[in-house]
């Protein structure tokens, strides 16, 4: 019979070895390649596919991609004094929001691809899009998939151009969302 007394100390010694284990290391993790889709997803069953995202391996580690929107799910809406393929759902139209020039990515940096997917949200019923309604989904490499996490975005520094015009989201601007306030808050490239 073993002695219970003894029970942690077996249970620690066989834990040990797997916390001794290096962290993963987002500079060895593997980016995808060739075309995948970028799927929008919700905690009740939905998922909608939004696009695709082609990769190419390049010099250097580094990865180049080419985001295409899937249009024929988007309708055109002339929102802001301009047009917007926006992505309509039952409590929250999903607006693609283009931005950014830089077309490279590597483990450590998906930032490019991050702003290539950046949406502002509003009502069904509204006619306006407010910058403070940006998303923003910071993305993972998650095996051979790309996972996103849904923040919040002020997206003014974009719209009143401010600072580096390259990246001007910074943190500051990034508040993580509550998924229940959201129509399709997850997102995974696949």
């Amino acid at each position: 019979m073993t002695n219970p007394s003894r029970m942690p100390f077996r249970f620690l010694r066989m834990l040990l070895p797997l916390l001794l284990l290096p962290a993963p290391d987002p500079t060895r993790a593997e980016l995808p390649t060739g075309e995948k889709g970028v799927w929008l997803s919700n905690a009740a069953g939905e998922r909608v596919r939004i696009g695709t995202v082609h990769f190419t391996a390049t010099a250097g580690g580094r990865t180049a991609f080419r985001f295409r929107l899937d249009e024929t799910r988007f309708g055109e809406y002339f929102l802001a004094m301009r047009p917007f393929r926006c992505l309509a759902g039952p409590v929250q139209h999903l607006c693609h929001f283009p931005f950014g020039g830089e077309n490279e990515i590597s483990p450590a940096d998906l930032t490019p691809l991050e702003y290539r997917l950046i949406f502002l949200h509003k009502k069904p019923g509204t006619l306006h899009l407010e910058s403070r309604n940006g998303l923003l989904w910071r993305l993972r490499p998650e095996g051979e998939r790309l996972v996103g996490r849904l923040y919040d975005a002020d997206l003014d520094p974009i719209i009143v151009p401010q600072g580096d015009m390259r990246r001007p989201v910074t943190d500051a601007h990034l508040q993580e969302a509550n998924e229940a306030s959201h129509w399709l808050p997850r997102l995974v490239i696949e």
